[in-house]
């Protein structure tokens, strides 16, 4: 976003108040100190088709218009690609973690219920498919190499702290 959206999100969702001087000064902040990131949404601005984007596995998206649009969904198409690869692997690999089931999957998170015991091993099974499968999908792009990150908690059930 630029510095008037950065000025007017700051307000509406932090309630912080900068003018338009300042919300300049930290974007250039910003870029300064991630200028891949930077050089990144200079070649999306370019390269892209005006109306069309795609994700590195071809998922298209046809009714781009705005930059933020151009930039948000390769990324946020990505993230779907790499989840819906992890529980193809998943279900490929069931048996390597009898009894334990994908139950709820949101956003980026998928929800694995298993027997108390089985816990760890459920943990372990789940982290690999996420990490395998988003490798998979960022494996082969133009993009700089990316690290996958996968955190992952055991609990007694759904709900926070339990």
């Amino acid at each position: 976003m630029g510095a008037k959206g950065l000025r007017s999100y700051a307000l509406r969702s932090y309630g912080i108040e900068m003018n338009l001087e300042e919300a300049t000064l930290y974007r250039r902040r910003f870029f300064a100190t991630y200028p891949g990131l930077r050089r990144w949404h200079e070649r999306r601005a370019w390269l892209c088709d005006e109306t069309e984007t795609r994700t590195p596995t071809g998922r298209r998206r046809t009714d781009v218009q705005r930059l933020t649009d151009r930039l948000n969904a390769p990324v946020q198409g990505t993230g779907a690609d790499g989840l819906k690869l992890a529980l193809a692997l998943l279900w490929e690999r069931r048996d390597e973690c009898p009894g334990a089931v994908p139950v709820l999957v949101s956003h980026d998170e998928v929800v694995v219920e298993c027997n108390g015991e089985q816990a760890a091993d459920a943990k372990a099974w789940l982290e690999k498919a996420m990490i395998e499968g988003m490798k998979a999908v960022l494996n082969g792009t133009d993009e700089v190499d990316v690290s996958v990150e996968v955190e992952a908690r055991i609990a007694r059930g759904w709900g926070v702290g339990d």
